[in-house]
């Protein structure tokens, strides 16, 4: 399958790892709400959990702090992306299908001028208003084409103002639905007719692939009569639905049974190497988690789905949330 040239140079697709800018992220609000910023893993954070912020009333502000940007000096060199007296803008750019949404942050603007006078760091903050995202969704730092400056006599750079150049960071992936957040939840619309929920795994191997919606995930289907009944969650802090425990709970006990079967004889040996650590690296350390910590009895189908059930009535007596 052939691919088409781009028309002036861009950043190679090995960049991000190789540049190894160094970034550092933040998470408010202009509401004076904590969105309850949590790393889960090296490049993943769940935004609401223990947290009285929600993104459908309470605005998000992402900063990306930037140290050692003069690594990107040699963008403006002969073999570079821009003319020596040419402008690159560096942007937070939020793409999210969950939320059908992709926007830019204001550009910070970089030029050869920068390096000379000793600059070395830059700041981007992306403004998310209230009610805009839910599900999942990626942060990039993206370099873009300001001002072309004499490119007219060079052959192969981009001379149109806004000229996109590619990623300059690996993404970020950033998780928004409150208590639930923890677990990849989409939301999607599967009819009237279809089920109020259904498990999508795409993994190859659960001990190599993330937990992450790109491989399993929980799918609510917004069409159904009871979906606004699981949305009450939402309502109060920290509040979840009867509805939604049950639906979470059987998800679960859903992802470890089909990770049973998929690793067969293996699978009992997920408990002695994955799941150590609060960081779900992987689908397999997920599993073995929430077996160790629920003490779920995965013997057969129906000892798994009603230990799971009573690991969440548990959960809730322990930390008090309301049904």
């Amino acid at each position: 399958m052939s691919s088409p040239l781009a028309l002036y140079r861009t950043l190679p697709a090995n960049l991000p790892e190789d540049f190894c800018l160094s970034t550092r992220y933040g998470f408010t609000s202009s509401s004076g709400e904590d969105p309850g910023a949590k790393a889960i893993s090296e490049n993943q954070y769940t935004l609401g959990t223990d947290s009285d912020w929600s993104a459908d009333t309470h605005d998000l502000v992402v900063r990306c702090s930037i140290s050692k940007t003069r690594l990107l000096q040699q963008l403006f060199e002969d073999g570079g992306l821009a003319a020596s007296d040419g402008e690159l803008l560096l942007a937070l750019e939020w793409t999210s299908a969950d939320s059908c949404w992709r926007t830019l942050s204001q550009p910070f603007l970089l030029t050869k001028q920068n390096f000379l006078s000793g600059e070395d760091t830059a700041e981007l903050i992306l403004h998310l208003p209230a009610s805009s995202i839910r599900g999942n969704g990626l942060v990039t730092v993206q370099l873009l084409l300001g001002h072309p400056g004499s490119n007219d006599i060079l052959v192969g750079l981009a001379n149109q103002r806004g000229c996109r150049l590619g990623p300059l960071t690996l993404p970020i992936e950033i998780v928004i639905d409150g208590d639930g957040s923890l677990f990849p939840v989409q939301e999607e619309a599967l009819g009237a007719e279809g089920a109020l929920w259904e498990m999508r795994a795409t993994w190859s191997d659960p001990r190599d692939e993330p937990f992450s919606s790109g491989y399993v995930a929980l799918i609510l289907n917004r069409d159904h009569e009871l979906f606004d009944q699981l949305r009450e969650r939402r309502t109060e802090p920290n509040r979840q639905s009867p509805l939604m425990r049950q639906v979470v709970s059987s998800w679960i006990a859903l992802v470890i049974h089909q990770v049973k079967i998929d690793l067969g004889s293996d699978f009992d040996s997920i408990l002695n190497h994955y799941g150590q650590s609060d960081d779900f690296a992987s689908i397999a350390d997920a599993v073995a988690a929430f077996i160790r910590l629920g003490e779920l009895d995965t013997g057969s189908l129906s000892s798994l789905f009603a230990t799971t059930q009573c690991w969440f009535d548990r959960r809730i007596r322990e930390t008090g949330i309301s049904k």
